[in-house]
């Protein structure tokens, strides 16, 4: 199983990068999360996480920015009537945080709006779903700590607020936030205010 990948990144396209790696290139299919994530501009070097798919005679690779939406991808294609494509836009049209955040709050309408999603497939996404991510996201032991107080979906939608209010970009806010907190996922919304400052 290919886990990784590092090399130079020779083209760049919304669906899809070409990575040379020690003179062989990787074709690797993307999201409009991944594409809108990696700053890199073509000729340099990056690292993407990986999953190669393989069904009958066809191997297929699919890179990710982060392990999060990796982990995502790979739920989200256990999920029954959910292909690799159906998977990739979802992850094109959400980010990670947004689909894990409306798997919780079982709100089929944020899936419905995603194209080649019905109420049927949605409705599959949160009951085949819901259990394991709920598991990985609400501590095992400890005190009573409400998810939708510290899920890193609300803290961004706050700090991306304050962003706003202070005259940044929206759009801009938000590549950044999400690129902090795919490295500190435990930030508090000040904290996170405070990095996104520094990059904006």
């Amino acid at each position: 199983m290919i886990t990784r990948l590092r090399g130079k990144l020779i083209e760049k396209n919304q669906s899809y990068l070409i990575i040379d790696c020690h003179g062989v290139g990787y074709h690797i299919h993307i999201s409009s999360y991944t594409y809108s994530s990696l700053l890199e501009e073509e000729g340099k070097d990056i690292c993407i996480h990986t999953y190669l798919f393989i069904k009958e005679n066809k191997h297929i690779l699919y890179g990710f920015f982060d392990k999060i939406e990796r982990k995502i991808f790979s739920y989200l294609i256990s999920v029954n009537g959910i292909g690799p494509s159906s998977a990739i836009m979802l992850l094109s049209s959400l980010t990670p945080y947004e689909i894990k955040e409306s798997i919780y709050k079982e709100d089929i309408k944020v899936f419905e709006k995603v194209k080649g999603i019905g109420t049927k497939t949605a409705q599959r996404i949160i009951i085949e779903l819901k259990d394991k991510l709920t598991k990985e996201i609400i501590p095992k032991k400890g005190k009573n700590v409400k998810f939708l107080e510290n899920t890193p979906y609300l803290i961004k939608k706050e700090a991306l607020s304050a962003l706003s209010v202070l005259g940044f970009s929206p759009q801009k806010s938000k590549k950044v936030l999400d690129n902090i907190l795919n490295e500190h996922p435990e930030f508090s919304v000040e904290n996170l205010i405070k990095e996104s400052l520094k990059k904006l």
